[in-house]
């Protein structure tokens, strides 16, 4: 069974408190990875409360959703195209092709699965509208555009692919049809500055990627052109394609790209080749947010970015086969076939988050997005030597990026190495001073009991983000081990504040408790520790000594810690129990 990834699918759900309670005001009053999607993170919360841990309920929920997106496809294509070969064909290739597998193999890509669902129930309803001219139909129209747009920013594009529809059906664009289209595109506006504002805080905007405009019009042919060679022969598959060195022959190919698509509209456009004109313009048009115009993220372009567009491409393959008289029925059983094992074997790399990022250091040996995610990968498995030579790759091919040498530390930090840690932080926050750096940076000085050190971090940390958790927390431990009674309270009452499910919060704010001599609080902490957390034996210690300063019977709290050889339990468990 396939599990998730340590790529998105914590933040966006495995450690998201957010979703894990279903806190629908805070669904909606927050962005998650670069994007402002709502309606996405309320199925993902549905999904927790019926699956919780459990993968394969979360992949289930994509699956059904691209299962249902491939019976819309075929729905538009029959009544665009009026021919069941193409609609047929334009199903089988966007359910069944090896670049889908992406979208859906990623937990964290349901927003790309739900957001064209919504945007395909839109279409359907627009042609509807088309015919019956209803307001029904058009208010339909705008609730689930709407729906698409807080489902994946990506959305805003429809206005485009309705007006394109306009000129399939009636070889026009009417007054009429313009004006029934300013509503939608003041939502596009909206969401597109929502989406631009989203990024720009989650520092996807990639401004190491901003080359000159001539350059990186090039560089969307480019990305058109091996789009266009994924499609035709989906081999050697990443999930990270990324920038080439810009020379000569990317200039070529993408400017050639451009100037053939032109040409093609043109021509298209001259002839009144309106079905070719826009299918062309449908995959076109969905292609335009991810052509790095605007750069963002780390890749010049991605299989997941092929999930709309595709649909425009198999229509296409389909109008190709009845212009070359092959018979539908074998070239649909063949294509289909292929395409499934093609499929299949692709599936394997997404078992997990390490087959996965190995997967593309097969085709990359340098990336260092990769080198860095499996080494933090390791680093959860516990795999700490590859770890450290990942992360230390990492660093060698990347000495300018900052992730790797705070990835590096806190893999230190874990093994005990705050000295180590304490290196790689500096030369982390010499490249970019931000708070989780200086948060490591003060658990690290902790660590040595260099308490200022740690406090100066800490603080510097929150400065920077008012509600960074880790420096609230390592500020806690340095006042509470400077006997600072009352401001350790306060540090660790704001982390409970943030994070009620932490029992190492309650476990720390009941040790306060216990030296404050408020011994009824320190049980009370102790006992939501524990029920949070049933193998925190320390815990159950504390809860003893707790109780005999209470007048209760603290021998079974004991017993349960000494049983797991917590060595002050044993001590006290035969001093009061036996």
């Amino acid at each position: 069974m396939f599990g998730h990834i340590s790529w998105d699918d914590p933040e966006m759900i495995f450690k998201n408190n957010y979703v894990k309670n279903g806190e629908l005001i805070e669904l909606f009053s927050h962005h998650f990875v670069g994007n402002y999607i709502p309606i996405t993170m309320i199925f993902h919360s549905i999904s927790w409360f019926f699956f919780e841990t459990n993968d394969f309920g979360h992949h289930l929920l994509n699956i059904t959703f691209h299962l249902f997106n491939g019976y819309l496809v075929y729905q538009i294509g029959k009544i665009l195209f009026k021919k069941d070969f193409v609609a047929t064909i334009g199903m089988a290739i966007f359910l069944l092709h090896p670049l889908q597998i992406e979208s859906v193999a990623w937990i964290s890509e349901l927003k790309n699965c739900l957001s064209t669902s919504f945007y395909l129930i839109a279409t359907l309803f627009y042609l509807k509208y088309l015919f019956t001219f209803k307001m029904k139909d058009y208010l339909a129209v705008i609730v689930f555009f709407i729906a698409s747009c807080l489902s994946k920013p990506s959305a805003i594009i429809f206005p485009l692919i309705l007006l394109i529809i306009d000129v399939l059906i009636k070889n026009k664009i009417e007054y009429k049809q313009i004006l029934n289209k300013i509503p939608l595109f003041f939502i596009s506006i909206v969401f597109g500055i929502i989406n631009l504002k989203t990024q720009s805080a989650d520092l996807f905007i990639n401004h190491a990627h901003e080359f000159p405009f001539y350059q990186r019009i090039a560089f969307a042919g480019f990305a058109l052109f091996k789009y266009l060679v994924l499609f035709l022969f989906p081999y050697n598959q990443s999930v990270i394609y990324p920038y080439p060195n810009y020379h000569l022959s990317i200039f070529l190919i993408g400017y050639f790209i451009i100037a053939t698509i032109v040409f093609l509209l043109i021509y298209f456009i001259k002839n009144k080749k309106y079905n070719w004109l826009f299918m062309i313009l449908f995959s076109l048009f969905n292609f335009i947010l991810v052509l790095q115009i605007l750069p963002f993220g780390e890749v010049l372009f991605a299989d997941r970015y092929m999930y709309v567009p595709i649909i425009g491409l198999a229509w296409l393959v389909a109008h190709l086969i009845l212009k070359l008289n092959i018979k539908p029925v074998y070239f649909t059983v063949t294509i289909s076939i292929m395409l499934s094992l093609l499929t299949f074997s692709r599936a394997n790399a997404w078992e997990n988050g390490i087959t996965l990022y190995e997967d593309i250091l097969k085709k990359y040996p340098d990336n260092f997005v990769a080198l860095n995610s499996v080494g933090v990968e390791c680093m959860y498995l516990n795999q700490d030597k590859k770890a450290l030579d990942y992360l230390t790759r990492a660093t060698r091919v990347a000495p300018k990026n900052y992730k790797g040498f705070y990835n590096r530390a806190l893999l230190y930090l874990k093994n005990q190495q705050p000295k180590l840690a304490i290196v790689s932080l500096n030369q982390s926050l010499t490249l970019f001073p931000y708070a989780k750096a200086y948060a490591a940076r003060a658990s690290a000085y902790y660590q040595i009991s260099d308490y200022s050190k740690a406090i100066n971090d800490g603080n510097f940390a929150l400065k920077i983000e008012k509600n960074n958790i880790k420096a609230l927390f390592v500020l806690g431990n340095c006042y509470s081990d400077l006997n600072n009674l009352d401001q350790a309270l306060g540090f660790y009452n704001r982390c409970i504040t943030l994070n009620k499910d932490e029992p190492d919060f309650y476990f720390k704010r009941a040790i306060v408790f216990g030296k404050k001599q408020n011994f009824k609080a320190c049980l009370n902490d102790l006992i939501v520790c524990t029920n949070l957390n049933s193998q925190y034996y320390e815990a159950y210690y504390w809860m003893g000594v707790a109780k005999i300063n209470l007048k209760q019977n603290p021998c079974e709290d004991f017993k349960k810690a000494a049983q797991h050889n917590y060595g002050p339990a044993v001590k006290a468990y035969n001093s009061y129990c036996i």
